[in-house]
């Protein structure tokens, strides 16, 4: 009857020495060896560094419109009273703050902003944002001669940061081939990150995170100056390890008759530009064990092989002396 081959089982033998021997210091040696020289190797594959200090974080942030906005507008007018080549100056401003409309009462007001959020793939988070203002000119004839528009976000990102977000545009003045006397203007520009350190994240027993202020908003004891959005940024920088700020792209303009002005800023959060939002982060201790495991491991794993049949050779052809036992001989015998 032909026999055929099923199962396998490995000879099992044992060498054996005393404690204080030859065999046990190369042993040990190939034990340690076995351990320190993946670490060397990927110390030196990664030129000392085992692992990350930060790590780029790409996402979309959450972020929501505060209402908290400001618009000023200087119209140029020709002074019929006196030479037809002088004019004269009014101001058109409206805004969300109470100091800064009993500053300006005396000037002519402007609509209410008009706020369009829009989300595109229906993920419950901001794609796009229209932010408009409009306004009658306050005399007839008057054309503009520059604006500046500001209003604030909110973006909420990772580890639960809350983080400024500022969208502004000052002192812009129309193309100087034309006067802009009606019309339409449409800004279109999307969201970068301005960061100055990385962020840190609490983590497991350790509760120490990066926080952000709001001290930059104006209050009830801010002065005019104190409005300028030059100011606020310069506020929003200092207090804070990082905000996102407005890269305009475009600018459309387009006159009509209609008879008032009217200023749109477009703003897309994420999406194609996705990488201007990426946040730094500063790696935790967890993440860096993680890494440096993932590394470490598939290394180990073919040194401790290669320590194994070292031995192997060694034992085998009586390199190192030792008494060889075989357990299976002692049975059958």
């Amino acid at each position: 009857m032909k026999l055929f081959n099923f199962y396998n089982k490995s000879v099992y033998i044992q060498y054996r020495n005393q404690l204080c021997s030859t065999a046990t210091f190369v042993v040990c040696a190939l034990s340690v060896a076995a351990f320190a020289v993946p670490y060397y190797l990927l110390s030196s594959i990664r030129q000392g560094e085992l692992w990350d200090q930060q790590r780029t974080v790409y996402e979309q942030p959450k972020m929501s419109f505060q209402y908290s906005y400001l618009f000023l507008a200087e119209m140029v007018a020709p002074d019929e009273e006196r030479a037809t080549t002088t004019t004269t100056t009014s101001i058109v401003t409206c805004s969300s703050f109470p100091k800064y409309n009993s500053l300006t009462e005396q000037s002519h007001p402007c609509s209410d902003v008009q706020v369009i959020p829009t989300d595109l793939d229906h993920d419950h988070s901001l794609d796009q944002l229209s932010v408009g203002i409009s306004f009658n000119p306050p005399e007839r004839g008057s054309w503009l001669s520059f604006y500046t528009f500001y209003f604030f976000l909110e973006a909420t990102v990772s580890c639960r940061f809350i983080i400024p977000a500022f969208v502004s545009l000052e002192k812009v003045s129309p193309p100087s081939a034309r006067r802009f006397e009606s019309g339409t203007i449409v800004h279109g520009g999307f969201m970068v990150v301005r960061q100055a350190t990385a962020l840190q994240c609490p983590f497991f027993m350790r509760h120490q995170k990066s926080h952000f202020s709001d001290r930059y908003y104006p209050n009830e004891n801010t002065t005019l100056d104190g409005f300028q959005a030059s100011v606020i940024r310069a506020k929003i920088e200092g207090a804070n390890p990082a905000y996102f700020g407005y890269q305009a792209q475009h600018t459309d303009w387009t006159v009509d008759g209609s008879g008032s002005i009217r200023v749109q800023i477009v703003v897309k959060i994420g999406g194609n530009e996705s990488g201007e939002m990426a946040l730094l982060y500063k790696t935790s201790l967890w993440w860096k064990m993680c890494q440096f495991w993932v590394s470490y491991f598939p290394l180990l794993i073919v040194s401790l092989w290669l320590a194994e049949k070292i031995k192997q050779y060694l034992f085998e052809h009586f390199l190192l002396r030792a008494v060889e036992v075989v357990p299976w001989k002692n049975k059958y015998n």
